[in-house]
């Protein structure tokens, strides 16, 4: 079969609905030609498509129910590590430690940075399938 005739074949595939005065496409045969070989995992929720690359079938199970929980964890994560006034103020001697530490170790340590949310969330999803 060459490529001409595999489009003539998927586009044969097509469905379409008719809302209103138009006809709109509601599948793509053309979607799975471009997948590696292996095992997929798809999650379609209205206004998007998510599509993973299972490398372990035999938790797939598993890697559904984390990654359906991911968006509930990222909410966690957001309010456990929300921006919050100190509870106390530093003392004299800890932030003379602090720019003592800064004078010795350069400017790049004046501030801090963190992993985003959705970083910690993957991580924590890896830890668990792991």
């Amino acid at each position: 079969m060459i490529a001409y005739d595999r489009i003539n074949y998927n586009q044969e595939e097509v469905l379409y609905k008719k809302v209103g005065r138009k006809y709109i496409q509601v599948n793509d045969p053309y979607a799975l030609n471009g997948l590696r070989l292996g095992w997929w995992l798809v999650k379609v929720a209205p206004g998007s498509t998510s599509i993973r690359q299972q490398v372990y079938p035999h938790k797939a199970e598993i890697t559904a129910a984390a990654r359906d929980k991911e968006d509930q964890l990222i909410d966690i994560i957001r309010k456990a590590s929300e921006a919050r006034p100190p509870q106390r103020p530093i003392s004299p001697e800890a932030l003379a430690d602090w720019q003592a530490f800064i004078a010795r170790h350069g400017k790049e340590f004046n501030t801090l940075e963190y992993p985003s949310i959705q970083e910690n969330a993957e991580k924590i999803i890896e830890a668990i399938l792991k």
